[in-house]
């Protein structure tokens, strides 16, 4: 056992000593399956192909033939090396800019799933020559690629290492004349590439594209430069606004203010001035790679997606003389609006927007000014109101009460000086639910008041007909009506069909006393009262002669149902009055 540990230590040491002993020069050149190693790769250029899918984003263009690694007989000769796991795209190609189907080389080497490889003249399709060698590219290990092209037109492509003859062969009867490169990559797979290495003499193949800049990409770069990473300008203390209301929506149930508008900002930034005849005469400008400093504004009363930052799409203007207009189309903004009234359906409310903006950490917030002179867009025209209720009117006010307070992004208190608050004037739609609910209540009362003169089922049927138009428009109201209180209208819906109740219990007792009459006697109170004169004088009846006197005496309950009916039709009269008056109507 102690001979057996005593080896291993002594192999363990010669190990060590052999690594020792290695030149690290020597180690970079270790041989892969095509001898290649990553300290050769140190000499060359790269280009990584993100996982964005397939497609040719950068083009390189290729040098002057007299420079191209070519020999004798050859147009052509390019060589390089990729990493990844499968579909090594390589297009060759005349413009680079090139359509769908224009003519093309495109050579993918290990194409599907790293079975195949093909050369096709078009991209994505038309394929010329395949070869089903698998398994030729590796993510860990470089494959090179070598492509030729000679004068006759023939296209080859080798894989140095892998075997002399070519990999893929194509003659093209009308050869193309290469004058871009391009790299790409398949679906979700990622390649990296290695050009121009120095050391096996292909460093001055390609080179990127440089184009000259446009006075637009001059004034862009200057712009960004000058913003000093979209910072605060300097003395900034103040933006003015103006807007546009294009629709107000207020849901009562969810105490909710929906609010569409176009609004636009203007402040100044003095670093950011140029002179036109510099930039191609350009007096505005704008562009969506601007980097500028730009508002953060809040809806501090704001809910749903009006909580926090709520300037997400807008158009940006930069002028010569260093004023910025921010331009934001169809603001969508909500904020909380809670209804205090209680006399539906003549709500008129007061909802409000408070509008801040954030300033940077250690300095003063920078103050809205709303400008009502300001041109084009002015805010009171053609406000659309889908929701039941109708705008009015419009204000703007500063929030200048020094008890409020508001938190900033980083949660901490802020006064709300200089932030300010629209304010919107709404009044429900009433002349719609007047004559939805109104007209049903007055048809009730009309029937119930005609059934005082009416006998038999004609009148049970009126009473009928006006209890179901009460409970048809009492359910109906309850979609519609706030839930937080009773409406008045509502309190004269109940009261229309206790009456109604009533009024067919009445008639009940009318017939009963008509057709079916108690068998006892009449009290002499009740007959004294029958035939008091200032009661029938009140009640509309005629006086009683002796013959009605008589018959009151033996036959007293037809007459008592007369009384029951008129007394009551002057009662009911009354509550209806009462109920109008209070209802508001």
């Amino acid at each position: 056992m102690y001979n057996l540990i005593k080896g291993s230590l002594a192999t363990y040491c010669c190990l060590c000593l052999l690594l020792i002993l290695i030149d690290p020069a020597e180690s970079g050149q270790l041989s892969t399956r095509f001898n290649v190693s990553f300290a050769q790769l140190d000499s060359c250029e790269t280009y990584s192909v993100p996982n964005t899918g397939y497609g040719y984003r950068r083009f390189y263009m290729l040098r002057e033939l007299s420079n191209n690694n070519r020999k004798a007989g050859e147009r052509l000769h390019l060589k390089f090396y990729v990493l990844t796991a499968m579909d090594a795209h390589i297009l060759l190609s005349v413009t680079n800019h090139p359509r769908p189907n224009d003519r093309v080389y495109e050579i993918v080497i290990g194409a599907g799933g790293n079975t195949f490889s093909a050369i096709r003249n078009a991209m994505g399709m038309r394929r010329v020559a395949t070869n089903q060698e698998p398994n030729l590219v590796s993510l860990y290990d470089p494959t090179p690629i070598e492509i030729v092209q000679n004068q006759n037109g023939e296209l080859f492509v080798y894989i140095p290492g892998f075997k002399k003859e070519p990999l893929l062969q194509f003659i093209d009867e009308a050869p193309l004349v290469i004058n871009y490169l391009s790299f790409s990559s398949f679906g979700s797979n990622t390649a990296r590439w290695f050009y121009d290495c120095g050391f096996d003499g292909y460093g001055s193949e390609i080179a990127p594209i440089v184009k000259e800049e446009t006075k637009t990409e001059k004034l862009l770069s200057h712009l960004n430069i000058q913003a000093e990473n979209a910072s605060m300008p300097a003395n900034l203390s103040s933006i003015s606004f103006h807007f546009q209301t294009r629709s107000l929506a207020y849901e009562q149930t969810s105490s909710l203010l929906q609010t569409r508008m176009h609004m636009m900002m203007h402040w100044r930034d003095s670093r950011l001035v140029w002179k036109p005849e510099d930039f191609g005469s350009l007096e505005s400008f704008e562009h969506p790679d601007l980097r500028i400093w730009k508002p953060h504004m809040n809806v501090l009363n704001g809910a749903l997606q009006s909580m926090g930052q709520v300037l997400q799409s807008y158009e940006l203007m930069v002028y010569a003389n260093g004023s910025i207009t921010l331009y934001a189309q169809n603001l969508q903004l909500a904020s909380w609006c809670v209804d205090s009234a209680r006399n539906w359906p003549s709500e008129r409310v007061t909802c409000d927007i408070e509008l801040g903006l954030n300033g940077q950490e250690g300095q003063e917030n920078v103050a809205l000014i709303y400008d009502d002179q300001r041109k084009p867009i002015a805010p009171n025209e053609h406000v659309n109101t889908p929701s039941g209720w109708s705008f009015t009117q419009m204000s703007v006010v500063l929030v200048e009460n020094d008890s409020q307070r508001r938190y900033n992004p980083k949660g901490m208190m802020q006064k709300m000086t200089g932030d300010v608050a629209i304010e919107f004037t709404l009044q429900r739609n009433r002349s719609f639910y007047m004559t939805v609910f109104y007209l049903p209540l007055i048809a009730c009362q009309m029937f119930l008041i005609l059934s005082f003169v009416l006998r038999s089922t004609r009148r049970s049927s009126l009473i009928l007909i006006a209890l179901l138009i009460a409970a048809w428009g009492l359910m109906y109201m309850t979609r519609y009506a706030s839930p937080h209180y009773v409406p008045p209208m509502m309190t004269a819906y109940k009261v229309i069909m206790m009456t109604t109740t009533y009024c067919y219990i009445l008639h009940i007792c009318i017939i009963w006393l008509d057709l079916y009459p108690p068998r006892s006697k009449a009290p002499g109170w009740l007959v004294r009262v029958i035939n008091s004169n200032v009661l029938r004088c009140i009640l509309g009846l005629r006086f009683s002669d002796s013959t009605d006197y008589c018959d009151i005496q033996e036959n007293p309950w037809h007459h008592m149902a007369k009384i029951l009916n008129n007394l009551s039709s002057i009662l009911v009269i009354i509550t209806f009055a009462i109920v109008d008056i209070t209802s508001g109507f």
